[in-house]
């Protein structure tokens, strides 16, 4: 019997490794849509504090710049497949998810 391909069989040391890492790492990264919402609080807290200080110049820079960012997001999750709500929702959970890490 020959070497054996494909998804069962046995992984070598360096790819039980590297799989290990990467499994690590997606833990790490992980966003959900509970962080994503405390984002988007935490963002509009911040930007109404801007324009309730009287900094409306920075109030929309901030605003304008989360705006772009979600629209970056969003054309480039549209350019990689995904479609519709399912679209809009890895944007909004790009854009804002990192609250979840805090």
């Amino acid at each position: 019997m020959g070497k054996q391909d494909g998804p069962g069989r046995e992984l070598n040391a360096y790819e039980k490794v590297y799989a290990e890492d990467r499994r690590a790492m997606r833990a790490m990264f992980r966003v959900s849509i509970g962080g994503a919402h405390a984002g988007l609080a935490i963002t509009l807290f911040i930007v109404v504090l801007f324009a309730a200080i009287g900094c409306n110049v920075w109030a929309l820079i901030a605003g304008g710049a989360v705006a772009f960012w979600f629209t970056v997001a969003l054309i480039a999750v549209v350019g990689g497949g995904r479609r519709r709500w399912a679209a809009v929702k890895r944007a909004y959970l790009l854009t804002f998810g990192w609250a979840g890490w805090l």
